[in-house]
């Protein structure tokens, strides 16, 4: 388990873990495959308790909080308002307990945390001066809205049969290893589409006048993750648009854009774990996106899919990765002067 030690705090008050980011296993050559199995059913890892618990958040509102599918073959106020309201509280129990545990009540105090600076108030970048307040309103106003309404145009399309539920070689087998694996390769899929949109919207003229935005939030807090402009919120979620093309099922498509949703709360929490004992806690993984937003040009993507290290924008917290990303700063100041 990695712990503070007052050796791993600067003096300017940051924090790294003490061992390099690595990628997990399942990448590495030679194959190790002790590694690999550790990582896919250890606690923590692949399965527990981060995408398990999305899962399982995903499935109980399809059973309990959706309407039928057949009452979603057309648009209609009720449902949508209905589907609104339920992300609107989910959103608000998720983001607010973790903001209340860690910045609020202050449960774990600076233990783990990257920056012992506070959330920004009294700075005019933010609305009402004020960093939480203007990430809660960005979230719930601007973030829950946009992705109800892919939700909601999700379950219009496959109401319709316009996608999904299409049986392969009419196989309930096939189409239930289909549906497990797409569950699978979910986090994978976030992965892989964030990194790709998060390059475009580095691109100059998104960064200026979208992107920039959710990068004011250089210390984040839970509420940081979707903070962000219409624009990028609505690039953001089109990860559920692959399960648009792979999908069979709404759920597959449901926990797409859960994983998106709440992956992006707990990777911006300023902690590298969530304690539940001195022993025991579970690891968020976000130093490696924490260095994307001190850093800026790095880490583009997350450690589950190896692109920032396919593309070279990996920093794995070592002197020598600040180095390079460093000279890339500087060589893309040259290249816009």
């Amino acid at each position: 388990m990695s712990m503070q030690t007052p050796s791993n705090r600067t003096a300017s008050g940051d924090w790294r873990p003490p061992e390099l980011i690595k990628l997990p296993p399942i990448y590495a050559w030679p194959p190790q495959p002790a590694a690999v199995a550790k990582w896919l059913f250890g606690f923590p890892g692949y399965l527990w308790p981060m995408n398990s618990l999305t899962l399982a958040i995903a499935i109980a509102t399809w059973v309990f909080l959706t309407p039928d599918l057949a009452a979603m073959q057309s648009f209609e106020a009720w449902w949508i308002a209905l589907i609104l309201v339920r992300n609107l509280v989910l959103t608000t129990i998720f983001f607010g307990g973790l903001h209340l545990y860690f910045h609020v009540f202050k449960k774990q105090g600076d233990e783990l945390k990257f920056s012992s600076k506070p959330l920004a108030t009294n700075n005019k970048r933010f609305l009402f001066n004020n960093q939480v307040r203007d990430n809660v309103f960005r979230t719930l106003c601007m973030g829950v809205p946009i992705f109800t309404a892919y939700e909601a145009v999700t379950y219009w399309l496959f109401a319709n049969g316009l996608i999904g539920f299409i049986p392969i070689g009419q196989s309930s087998v096939a189409f239930w290893g289909w549906f497990v694996g797409l569950l699978l390769l979910a986090p994978v899929i976030h992965s892989v589409h964030f990194y790709f949109i998060h390059r475009l919207l580095h691109w100059r003229p998104l960064y200026r006048s979208v992107h920039r935005i959710h990068h004011y939030n250089v210390e984040v807090g839970p509420w940081s993750g979707i903070a962000m402009h219409p624009v990028e919120l609505a690039i953001y979620f089109s990860t559920v648009c692959v399960q648009w093309l792979l999908a069979l099922h709404p759920l597959n498509a449901l926990y797409q854009i859960h994983i998106a949703l709440f992956n992006a709360a707990v990777s911006h929490s300023g902690f590298e774990k969530l304690m539940i004992s001195r022993q025991v806690g579970i690891e968020s993984n976000n130093y490696f996106h924490y260095l994307h937003h001190k850093y800026f040009e790095c880490n583009y993507g997350s450690t589950t899919a190896p692109m920032d290290q396919l593309f070279g924008t990996f920093h794995d917290g070592s002197e020598q990765a600040q180095k390079m990303t460093r000279e890339r700063m500087l060589s893309r100041i040259g290249d816009e002067a």
